[in-house]
């Protein structure tokens, strides 16, 4: 889901990154939260509160803030896991074997012989955080208000539900009506899009409005999850309470503060005197908390996390296949993934991640070629860069390796003879020049993308969807009717052999095509102290950066 997931996700909005459609995994465990506050001035360098964390408050240091708490807007992973803490889905997928679904605000389901129909039994007794019952009519309500508002996340609903899909049987009994067959349907209802809101509170505050959004929504909750919004300061913090009236396990945590702050150098200080207890720790600086006492570096092994750079198919130049063929040449790719990346990533080629049904291995990443790449140059009839006009390159300050990422591109193309300006901005103006349309993007620039669940189409629609806004995450504004087809075939045919085969064809026809770069995929891990026990890797939610706190507790240090 980030970012990238990240999405139309309304174009002057604030959104970004995850996708659609087939396979499924994950991993698992569960725990328990307390701490020992730091003493000394290096606690915290930007606290905005006075509030010392206690016994069965948590605190995390984040890099980036969210964009939105709706459900039915938010497509960006530090959004996705507030609200995977604050609502909950009808099914999410089995801690211990996640090839299965469990049920959440569902108890049980059933499915018809020829697939088009579910029937959920769902859970009585449930209570929104404000009092009122959950029931039939507010899942019905929930999954009609994401077609409705038709922002960026509806895709991964609306491919196969319509307006009319869902019928109310009684008070806790739902049929969901597909428009066709689709394996990876209950897949869609585990991600926070399907997230079932009170109806009540919506339409005291705005209702729904067709094609819109709804600002209430952006910076409030009202779900059935083990959390409630306690507060939310923009620019420096979001506090999350436990929630008294939740249905289930209550949380162990009373309290999960999470800060926002750019700068890794105070996160490190953060996480090394003990103020947090969990920290976004920056890829080129994992060494830096390694190996130092009381913090832990979880490693969660090879993830579907994958960054790359994105070329603007629509404007000059990179309407011209040769000149995106000669940039994806002159890349140093050993240079990212070892020396800025410290080998936390690895080579792939898109769109989709290594690991995933249809990936093919006998596709070799681009080369490091600088000879090539200016043969290409030439060819395009731009020899040594004459005539190229500078151009601009996009990034966000995600953390300190992505602007190191900017610099070796910069450096890497002026060697070939094309200049670039390196742009780096806030992931908010990032997200609204991406979605701002193919002629207010600029030529270029590094994303990334975490997926809504592991499925190769989650990649190839966002990556290659023919709409504006587009559906997914496609700052190339790349597309090409063939790739549509086979996109649209492959998750309904039957035959895996074939649906391999098709995967296998969009791949090399997106590497012939050369819309994107291809960086790294990566290693997942979570930087924690050592009294923090119950973190497990949620597939919903981005690996290594997003939590579900109901399961963690503290001892004491």
């Amino acid at each position: 889901m980030q970012d990238l997931r990240l999405s139309r996700k309304a174009v002057s909005r604030t959104v970004a990154a995850i996708g659609v459609i087939i396979v499924i995994l994950v991993v698992a465990i569960a725990g328990y939260v307390v701490y020992k506050p730091a003493t000394g001035p290096t606690a915290s360098t930007t606290t905005a509160t006075s509030e010392i964390p206690g016994p069965t408050t948590l605190v995390v240091d984040k890099a980036n803030e969210l964009q939105s708490l709706d459900p039915g807007f938010d497509y960006e992973y530090s959004g996705w896991e507030i609200i995977a803490n604050l609502y909950e889905p009808l099914v999410t997928y089995d801690k211990i074997d996640p090839s299965k679904f469990v049920g959440v605000l569902a108890t049980d389901w059933t499915t018809s012989s020829d697939g088009l129909v579910y029937t959920f039994h769902l859970r009585q007794g449930v209570k929104f955080s404000n009092g009122d019952p959950f029931n039939a009519d507010a899942v019905k309500y929930s999954f009609n208000r994401v077609l409705k508002m038709n922002q960026p996340p509806s895709w991964i609903l609306s491919q196969s539900l319509t307006l009319d899909s869902v019928k109310v049987i009684d008070q806790y009994t739902v049929e969901i009506h597909l428009s066709r067959p689709y394996s990876a349907f209950l897949a869609t209802l585990a991600t926070m899009v399907a997230s079932i809101v009170n109806p009540n509170v919506v339409e005291a505050h705005g209702g729904v409005v067709a094609d819109s959004t709804d600002p209430w929504m952006d910076s409030n909750a009202a779900g059935t999850a083990p959390f409630i919004l306690q507060e939310w300061i923009k620019g420096d913090h979001l506090t999350l309470a436990k929630n008294p009236n939740y249905w289930g396990n209550p949380a162990r945590l009373e309290k999960v503060i999470m800060y926002y702050k750019t700068s890794v150098q105070t996160r490190l200080v953060d996480i090394k005197s003990g103020f947090a207890q969990i920290a976004v720790i920056d890829v080129n600086h994992v060494t830096d908390v390694q190996g130092v006492e009381g913090i832990k570096v979880e490693t969660l092994g090879l993830t579907q996390h994958i960054d790359f750079l994105y070329f603007n198919t629509k404007t000059f130049p990179f309407n011209n296949t040769l000149i995106r063929r000669a940039v994806v040449h002159a890349i140093n790719y050993d240079a990212i993934m070892s020396g800025i990346n410290k080998n936390l990533t690895m080579r792939y080629v898109g769109p989709f991640a290594d690991g995933l049904e249809g990936y093919d291995k006998t596709i070799a990443p681009y080369t490091y070629d600088p000879n090539l790449a200016k043969q290409l140059l030439a060819q395009a009839g731009y020899p040594d860069g004459k005539g190229l006009p500078t151009l601009s390159y996009l990034y966000y300050s995600r953390d300190a390796s992505v602007a190191l990422i900017a610099q070796e591109v910069q450096q890497d193309l002026a060697s070939i003879g094309i200049d670039v300006n390196l742009i780096g901005v806030s992931f908010a103006t990032y997200i609204d020049k991406i979605l701002s349309g193919p002629h207010g993007v600029p030529e270029m620039g590094w994303t990334e993308w975490y997926p809504d669940y592991l499925s190769p189409d989650d990649y190839v629609v966002p990556f290659a969807s023919p709409d504006f806004p587009p559906v997914g995450w496609n700052p190339a504004y790349y597309s090409t009717p063939r790739v549509t087809q086979l996109y649209q075939e492959a998750p309904y045919n039957a035959d895996q052999s074939q649906r391999a085969q098709m995967y296998k064809e969009i791949t090399q026809i997106m590497y012939d095509d050369a819309p994107y770069a291809w960086l790294g995929q990566f290693t997942g891990y979570y930087v924690y102290r050592s009294n923090v026990h119950g973190i497990y890797n949620n597939i919903v939610l981005a690996p290594g950066l997003s939590l579900d706190y109901s399961t963690i507790y503290l001892t004491q240090s």
